[in-house]
């Protein structure tokens, strides 16, 4: 449930008839999500296989990455190749120093929750048109924006608002822990760090994920809640396009992979 205050000042938006499908079809696959039977099972802090549940939340940004089931191939040099691109170019990361600051970068920035919470939290769609932030930039000045940054914004806010009693902005707090995660990964895989030096960061991201999420299924449905509102950028036919395929995916996990690995329940 939401949090944010909701009185006669706060402007709450209805969704319009081109975002209204893409509200409901999330619904819709949010439900589906959270009927997938998986496992819990109980765990002491000290007993906690960080390195497995950190891995299996890195399987969903892999995947996105293009990567087949969320798979680093092993023994192919073409993407040894691509993964170090993307370390050294993307996310600047060159050496294991660099691989802490990057991860404390983006999980402690949190773009994604950030911008949902700034939406979530505006009185009126007005004030959101000159915070530059509400698309993600710095530096911009919304008031000159096209019309099309501003209806991104409208859209932004309506889907807040739609799930407003739903969830808050927490929900999508998983895409950016998967994100975290796979960064991880790949500098296991290319040798960057050993499983041994990853560890603590594989447990940043254990724990935090464990102590705001109850199960896999919970897990799925946040990252399905973010990429959805994070496709808003390409429209509306695209976010819609992205629920079925999206979804198809986190089932496969639930079913093939996070069902070996069950969800720790922290106990006393």
């Amino acid at each position: 449930m939401s949090s944010t205050p909701v009185d006669e000042t706060f402007e709450l938006l209805t969704p319009s008839a081109a975002l209204l499908p893409v509200l409901a079809g999330l619904r819709s696959a949010l439900t589906r999500l959270g009927n997938t039977p998986t496992k819990t099972t109980s765990r002491v802090w000290e007993n906690i296989p960080v390195m497995d549940i950190s891995s299996g939340i890195a399987r969903f940004s892999i995947w996105m990455d293009g990567y087949d089931q969320g798979m680093i191939p092993r023994d192919d040099s073409e993407v040894q190749n691509d993964i170090n691109h993307r370390l050294s170019t993307d996310y600047e990361i060159m050496s294991p120093s660099d691989l802490g600051d990057r991860f404390a970068v983006m999980l402690n920035r949190a773009s994604v929750t950030s911008r949902y919470r700034r939406i979530a939290e505006t009185p009126d769609i007005t004030r959101l048109f000159k915070d530059s932030r509400a698309l993600g930039w710095q530096g911009f000045d919304v008031v000159s924006a096209s019309e099309t940054e501003k209806r991104l914004i409208r859209n932004r806010r309506m889907f807040v608002d739609y799930f407003r009693q739903d969830f808050d902005w927490t929900q999508l707090r998983a895409i950016e822990l998967a994100h975290a995660a796979s960064l991880i990964d790949y500098a296991v895989f290319m040798e960057m760090v050993t499983k041994e030096e990853a560890e603590p960061y594989a447990r940043r991201v254990t724990v935090e994920a464990i102590t705001r999420y109850p199960s896999w299924n919970a897990f799925a449905r946040a990252l399905l809640t973010a990429q959805v509102f994070e496709s808003l950028n390409d429209g509306e036919i695209r976010a819609l396009q992205q629920i079925q395929p999206i979804e198809e995916l986190l089932q496969w996990l639930l079913a093939k992979v996070w069902i070996d690995t069950p969800w720790p329940r922290l106990t006393n």
